[in-house]
């Protein structure tokens, strides 16, 4: 952490260096995000996609730094709270790793699962854009550096199947409540636990579970701190300073962390998950409005 804020000091200071003499202003912006995470799906047997990421709503507010080079050409920074992530879809084949309550191994049930879940990820996020003003148009591109301050997600999951022994799961509904930066490991709401008897074992069916209660035990969160990515829009001025703006922010980082990105479809034993290392990207498209003194 301290290289980080040792980095950004001396970024600033080069960055400031030459500009001294150069006209600055300022200004703010706010609006709608049109939110999703792009990345290769598990495949069912059968070759069809089993998860799927839908557009969710958040939204951005921040402050805006100029520096007026010429009557056109201006370089912005801004920094922005922005809350991304997408709606999270899971159907098709499955397991579910069930925990009997008098402390024997755990066992894996096989069959279908259905899961949804809304993840909101909130950044402090750092746009740098070299904007063009051609009248009462402005064309903006550059790069954004993000840090992850808040990861939540909510939802619910189905799961239906049969034991080891080929015993029946009659499905069951357990509600999502993430915190993906505070839940602990194996995190449940035990209190209000249902118990069934599968195998000759007693087993307590949740009734929310946190974050990671499957996966294994580790300090690693399931987001990545920090996300860059790529930025390019364009604004239309009302008035000299009231302007609307349209700005895709592309992701080229890896959000998801392979420790904890475990996979659904398999595994290999109670305690043999299956980590996916694969490249999940935030794309999020901004609607603002705004006014650049």
């Amino acid at each position: 952490m301290n290289r980080l804020l040792c980095l950004l000091a001396l970024s600033v200071l080069c960055i400031w260096s030459p500009l001294a003499g150069q006209e600055f202003s300022g200004g703010f912006r706010a609006g709608l995000n049109f939110t999703t995470i792009s990345g290769p799906s598990e495949m069912g047997a059968g070759g069809g996609e089993l998860e799927e990421y839908r557009i969710s709503n958040g939204f951005h507010i921040g402050a805006i730094a100029n520096v007026r080079f010429t009557d056109v050409f201006r370089l912005r920074g801004e920094l922005l709270f922005s809350q991304k992530g997408g709606v999270y879809g899971y159907t098709g084949d499955s397991y579910w790793v069930f925990r009997p309550l008098d402390g024997s191994e755990p066992f894996v049930a096989t069959g279908n699962r259905e899961t949804t879940l809304e993840v909101t990820n909130s950044y402090i996020d750092i746009p740098v854009t070299g904007v063009a003003r051609l009248g009462k148009f402005e064309l903006s591109a550059g790069m954004s550096v993000g840090f992850l301050v808040g990861s939540k997600a909510a939802g619910e999951v189905r799961f239906a199947g049969q034991t080891p022994l080929g015993n029946a799961v009659d499905p069951f509904v357990i509600v999502l409540d993430y915190d993906y930066l505070a839940n602990p490991f194996n995190e449940a709401d035990a209190v209000q636990a249902g118990v069934r008897r599968l195998d000759s074992k007693d087993v307590a069916i949740p009734e929310t579970l946190g974050a990671y209660y499957e996966g294994v035990d580790t300090d690693e969160n399931l987001f990545n701190t920090i996300d860059i990515g790529l930025v390019g829009g364009v604004a239309y001025y009302l008035n000299q300073g009231l302007f609307m703006g349209l700005r895709l922010n592309y992701g080229l980082s890896d959000v998801t962390n392979e420790a904890r990105d475990i996979s659904r479809q398999e595994i290999n034993g109670a305690q043999g998950y299956t980590f996916r290392d694969d490249k999940d990207q935030n794309l999020n498209l901004q609607l603002s409005v705004g006014f650049s003194f």
